[in-house]
C-alpha cells in the first residue's frame, strides 16, 4: 500500500499542475510543499517505527519532491538542459516506485485514521490496501501519466506542444481512454481493449490525413502514433501495479 500512497499524492500534485506545461517556481514548490505534508500527515498518523523512515519514509518524500522539480523543468521551454532535466525525471518517477514496490508491498501499521477509514467508508468493504492502491493508480493514470507521454514526445523529437495543434483533445483523451482501459481489465475484458486502439485510430484517420494532405510531411503521425503507444503502456503498467500490490 505504501507504493499506492505515493502514486495518490504524487498524481494530485500533478492533477494541481497548471493546465499549460509551464509553471512558475512558486506553483512547484507550493506543490512539493504540500505532497511533503500530505506524507508526513500519513506517516505520523501510521506511527512509522524507525526503520520505515530510512526505506519508505525516505523513497515517499525525495521521489515526490524529485519528481515534481525534474519534470517540471523538462517541460519548461525557458529551462537549460532540458534534456537532462528529461532523463532526471524518468529516473525520478520510476526509482521510487520500483523501491516502494519491492519494500513496500506490505501494508501501512495500523492507525486511528485507517481504522476511522475503514469504519466509515468504502474502504470497508473493499479493504485499505486495494482502495489506495486503485485510488492512487487511477490518479496517476488521469494526471502523472500525462507528464510522463509529454516528457517522452519531447525526448524523440515529436513535442506535444506544437502537434497537439493538429489533434486537440489529447490532454482530456488520454487520461479517458486509460482509465477505460484500466476499468476493463478490472472488469476481466483485457481483449476488449483492441476495441478501444482501433476506435482510436478511426476517429484520428480522417485529422491524420488532412494535416497530411494540407502540409505534407508532417510529425502529426509520429506523435499520434508514439503518444498513444506511450499511453496504452502506461495504463498497462497501472493495471500491472494494480495485480502486483491490490
Amino acid at each position: 500500500m505504501s507504493a499506492g500512497v505515493w502514486l495518490l499524492v504524487v498524481g494530485v500534485c500533478d492533477l494541481l499542475r497548471a493546465a499549460r506545461d509551464t509553471t512558475s517556481v512558486g506553483r512547484r514548490v507550493l506543490l512539493v510543499l504540500a505532497g511533503l505534508a500530505a506524507l508526513l500527515f500519513v506517516a505520523v498518523s501510521s506511527r512509522f517505527p524507525p526503520a520505515w523512515w530510512g526505506t519508505v519514509g525516505a523513497c515517499w518524500l525525495l521521489g515526490l519532491a524529485a519528481w515534481v522539480l525534474t519534470s517540471s523543468l523538462a517541460l519548461d521551454p525557458s529551462s537549460s538542459h532540458r534534456h537532462r532535466w528529461r532523463a532526471g525525471a524518468f529516473c525520478c518517477f520510476a526509482a521510487p516506485l520500483g523501491l516502494l514496490v519491492l519494500v513496500g508491498a506490505r501494508p501501512l501499521p495500523s492507525s486511528a485514521l485507517w481504522s476511522w477509514l475503514a469504519d466509515r467508508t468504502v474502504v470497508g468493504s473493499v479493504g485499505g490496501a486495494v482502495f489506495v492502491t486503485h485510488l492512487g493508480v487511477a490518479l496517476a493514470l488521469m494526471s502523472t501519466s500525462n507528464v510522463l507521454v509529454r516528457l517522452v514526445l519531447d525526448a524523440v523529437g515529436v513535442p506535444a506542444v506544437a502537434n497537439e495543434r493538429q489533434l486537440r483533445g489529447g490532454r482530456l483523451l488520454g487520461p479517458m481512454e486509460r482509465l477505460f482501459l484500466l476499468g476493463l481489465a478490472a472488469m476481466g475484458q483485457v481483449a476488449a481493449g483492441g476495441v478501444v486502439v482501433a476506435a482510436k485510430g478511426l476517429l484520428r484517420y480522417p485529422e491524420l490525413q488532412r494535416s497530411g494532405r494540407d502540409q505534407g510531411a508532417t510529425d502529426v503521425s509520429e506523435y499520434f502514433l508514439i503518444g498513444s503507444f506511450a499511453s496504452w503502456l502506461l495504463a498497462l503498467g497501472g493495471w500491472t501495479l494494480v495485480r502486483i500490490l491490490g
